[in-house]
């Protein structure tokens, strides 16, 4: 029965797998042909052979399929037990890996390879869904202020009250998770949150 059950659920999750590739596969190759701006949701289902119900199953709108972007972000409970979990990382860090781990794993490489190419031919896309942003840069702030305020030793702007301090860590973050997604398609490898963190404050300790 146990053997059953799992051979169902691998039926069940590849089924799933399939038709959340398929939506990513037309909505890219839309994008290619056409310009973000030029395609819908529904020219999407339409390709993929999907509905609309089952699109919005993997993605909360038509950029999210671009970018990859289909895992649920944690709550503000979730998020802030991660940061206590990881209590001994910079918490910037842990953040950006947060908001990295809500991207599309890229399974497919047909898929993978179609993304790079839409984000090279068009870097803009890297700013399209910015409704979602800002609902995971308010989660991301949220938890923060509880985070630091019983946690106060890890705060990294001990002059500024913990409420400025979670609305650029918020912001912050979600700048460098986008300048590492930039970086990934840009180059042959992926760079580590902090890697990225360092490269950012090398970049702006050059200007002073």
């Amino acid at each position: 029965m146990d053997q059953e059950h799992a051979a169902s659920e691998g039926l069940r999750y590849r089924k799933k797998l399939k038709a959340r590739l398929a939506a990513e596969r037309a909505a890219l190759e839309l994008v290619l042909e056409r310009g973000f701006d030029g395609v819908t949701v529904e020219d999407i289902c339409a390709r993929a052979e999907i509905s609309k119900k089952t699109f919005f199953n993997y993605f909360p709108s038509k950029a999210a399929a671009v970018t990859g972007r289909f895992n649920a972000f944690p709550d503000d409970e979730r998020l802030t037990a991660v940061l206590a979990e990881q209590s001994e990382a910079c918490y910037l860090d842990v953040l950006v890996d947060v908001v990295g781990a809500s991207l599309a794993s890229d399974e497919d490489e047909d898929v993978a390879a179609l993304r790079r190419e839409a984000l090279c031919a068009m870097p803009q896309l890297f700013f399209q869904g910015q409704r979602d942003l800002l609902a995971v840069q308010h989660s991301i702030a949220s938890a923060l202020r509880s985070h630091l305020a019983e946690h106060p030793d890890r705060r990294m702007l001990a002059g500024q009250s913990v409420e400025e301090e979670a609305l650029v860590a918020s912001s912050t973050a979600i700048g460098l998770a986008r300048t590492r997604s930039m970086l990934r398609v840009h180059s042959n490898g992926e760079p580590t949150a902090a890697e990225t963190r360092r490269l950012i404050m090398a970049y702006l300790a050059a200007g002073e």
